[in-house]
């Protein structure tokens, strides 16, 4: 297959993956566009046939349209590394601008990082993640639980499995869209903590040339020290940095307020305008903002020796389906598995 051909399936694949549900060839073209990828209905249907033939995708059973298969998944993963570069900075563009959350009716879909660890070690897991969140290390104070068999989002947890959902920092852009203020996304690193505050990074991996998110890689490369920051104030933690219009620094400080009034706190530290923020520079007339990694809780629990699974920006996601984390943690004593927002209650292990 020529290198054109196949880039088309990958954003083909890339838009049903990205789908709450099936779609047609026709709303797949339209998604399309958002890719700079220009192809009609008639076009995507072709490419459609090929995929279904080769087990990448399936006719959705009595409904029209296309869903993609773990095949196709799998395909996705291992698309063409060129494809990928640059698709977690667009990736955060997309979620975060798709994003509804009503700040007022505090309901509304947010971003929300999926992993997954062995169910049997479920409660020692949340028992690694509670005092991360306890110290506002996460993004927000909220979390869901799904067991095997039920879906996060459109994500199907395995066998064996439990799903444990974060809310990602991508969250935050999304706010900041729709609250009128512009931000840029710039990088995600390893942050050091000191006496408990922001010290400095001491790794950086910008959005725009990664295909893969950064706290991903800090996490599964055990460079985190998350645990080290709760426990003694010194550490390393998953950050991100930030920039948004000086005009807008008021603006920020009242929203922030309001997203701590929500539980979905997560800056740990505002510039001033013009001026570096730990010694990384901004642009002219912009200010610099650290945010918590939204997966550090998760980072605790690696680094506790409990293997995880990690998916920063695995789906969207109800904010009135997820429970605060100390009723994770009261369910867990229970011996009681809250999954999805408490919709249904089963033993753990």
């Amino acid at each position: 297959m020529d290198i054109s051909r196949q880039r088309k399936i990958i954003a083909i694949l890339r838009v049903l993956s990205n789908a709450r549900g099936p779609l047609g060839s026709s709303q797949i073209a339209e998604q399309l566009e958002a890719f700079g990828i220009h192809l009609n209905h008639r076009t995507v249907r072709y490419y459609l046939l090929m995929t279904d033939a080769q087990g990448l995708t399936r006719k959705a059973s009595g409904r029209l349209g296309r869903t993609i298969t773990p095949a196709g998944k799998a395909e996705l993963h291992d698309a063409l590394v060129v494809d990928k570069v640059g698709l977690v900075s667009s990736r955060m563009d997309a979620l975060a601008y798709r994003m509804n959350f009503s700040l007022k009716k505090k309901a509304g879909q947010v971003v929300l990082n999926i992993s997954l660890v062995d169910s049997r070690r479920l409660r020692e897991a949340i028992h690694r993640m509670v005092p991360v969140f306890e110290k506002n290390l996460g993004m927000g104070q909220h979390l869901c639980l799904g067991g095997a068999g039920t879906e996060m989002g459109d994500f199907p947890v395995p066998e064996g499995k439990t799903a444990i959902g974060t809310i990602c920092s991508v969250a935050l852009n999304g706010l900041l869209i729709h609250a009128g203020i512009p931000v840029t996304s710039k990088f995600g690193g390893l942050l050091e903590i000191y006496q408990g505050k922001p010290y400095r990074f001491t790794e950086i991996i910008h959005y725009d040339g990664s295909s893969l998110d950064p706290l991903e890689i800090f996490i599964k490369g055990h460079m985190t020290r998350v645990s080290d920051a709760v426990r003694t104030g010194r550490g390393r933690i998953g950050a991100s940095f930030r920039e948004i219009p000086a005009a807008a620094l008021a603006d920020l400080g009242k929203l922030l307020k309001q997203l701590e009034g929500v539980g979905l706190g997560a800056v740990l530290a505002v510039g001033r305008p013009n001026q570096p923020l730990l010694d990384i520079p901004v642009v002219e007339g912009r200010v610099g903002i650290i945010v918590a990694g939204g997966l550090n809780p998760v980072a605790a629990v690696e680094e506790a020796g409990i293997p995880t699974e990690n998916l920063a920006m695995g789906t969207l996601f109800e904010f009135q389906d997820l429970i605060p984390y100390g009723e994770a943690q009261r369910c867990c004593r229970e011996g009681l598995h809250p999954a999805n927002g408490l919709t249904r209650k089963q033993p753990i292990g």
